[in-house]
C-alpha cells in the first residue's frame, strides 16, 4: 500500500511538468534524437559508440546519455542477462571473455557506467592500451555529462542522472565516501563523511549533493504511461 501511494503521489507531482530538468531540456533531447537527419540521431550515435568512434562531441555525448530514457531498452532498475554475463566473467579476472560480453552488453546499453568503468579496467589488465584509452574516454565523457546538469548545490540544481547508481560514479569520482541516501521529492540527497575528505586550499568539502532520479522513478511502473513522459523508441537502426 506504501508503494501505491507513492507512486501515486510521484504521479501528482511529475504529470503537470514540463520534461526541463535542472540543466536538461528532455522535450528538446527527444526531438533531436527523432530526427533521421539530425546528428544527434539516437541509432546513429549508438552505433559510433559501437564501433569505438573517437569524435564524438560534448552535446553528441548529451543527447547520447540523456536520449537513452527513450529508448525501449531503458530500465535503469534492471540488470540484463548480458550485463551479469559480463559481471561473471569480470569478477573471475577472466578479463578476455568480459571484453567479449562487456560489447554484447553496450549493445544494449551503450551508457552503461559500471560496464565502460570495468571495460577500460580489463584492458588495462591486458595491456590494451588504445581500448583502455577509448573506453576511460567514454566513461569520463558521461561524467562530464552529468557534472553540465547541475552543480548538485540545490534540489533545483541537481545533478540530472539516468540511473541511481550513476550518482555513486560521481561520489566516487569527487573521492566521496556516501553516509546517507535520501529520497526527497524527485531527488535523492547524497550526504558524505567529511573527515574521509582531503583538505585541499580554497575549496571546502562537500557535504551533501543533490541528484534528479525523476527518469528512473517514472521507469518503475508502467501505470504512468499516460503521463507527459518519454515513452520507448521503436525504431533502432
Amino acid at each position: 500500500m506504501r508503494l501505491i501511494l507513492m507512486f501515486g503521489c510521484l504521479f501528482a507531482f511529475f504529470s503537470g511538468k514540463a520534461q526541463i530538468i535542472s540543466g536538461v531540456n528532455f522535450d528538446e533531447i527527444r526531438e533531436n534524437i527523432s530526427d533521421t537527419s539530425s546528428s544527434y540521431y539516437y541509432p546513429k550515435l549508438r552505433e559510433r559508440v559501437l564501433q569505438k568512434d573517437t569524435s564524438l562531441t560534448h552535446q553528441e555525448f548529451y543527447h547520447l546519455y540523456y536520449g537513452t530514457v527513450f529508448q525501449k531498452y531503458y530500465y535503469p532498475y534492471g540488470t540484463s542477462n548480458a550485463k551479469k554475463d559480463f559481471l561473471v566473467a569480470y569478477e573471475k579476472h577472466d578479463y578476455e571473455k568480459a571484453l567479449k560480453k562487456g560489447d554484447t552488453a553496450l549493445m544494449q546499453n551503450p551508457v552503461d557506467l559500471e560496464i565502460l568503468l570495468k571495460m577500460s579496467i580489463s584492458c588495462l589488465k591486458l595491456e590494451r592500451n588504445e581500448e583502455k584509452r577509448y573506453y576511460g574516454k567514454l566513461y569520463y565523457s558521461l561524467l562530464d555529462v552529468i557534472y553540465y546538469s547541475g552543480d548538485g548545490k540545490y534540489a533545483e540544481s541537481a545533478y540530472v542522472v539516468i540511473s541511481v547508481d550513476h550518482e555513486y560514479h560521481i561520489a566516487g569520482d569527487l573521492g566521496l565516501r556516501v553516509t546517507n541516501q535520501q529520497l526527497i521529492s524527485d531527488c535523492d540527497l547524497l550526504t558524505f563523511s567529511k573527515k574521509d575528505q582531503a583538505r585541499i586550499k580554497g575549496r571546502k568539502k562537500i557535504k551533501e549533493l543533490y541528484f534528479n532520479v525523476r527518469m528512473p522513478l517514472m521507469s518503475l511502473s508502467n501505470s504512468f504511461k499516460d503521463a507527459d513522459l518519454p515513452d520507448p523508441d521503436d525504431g533502432e537502426e
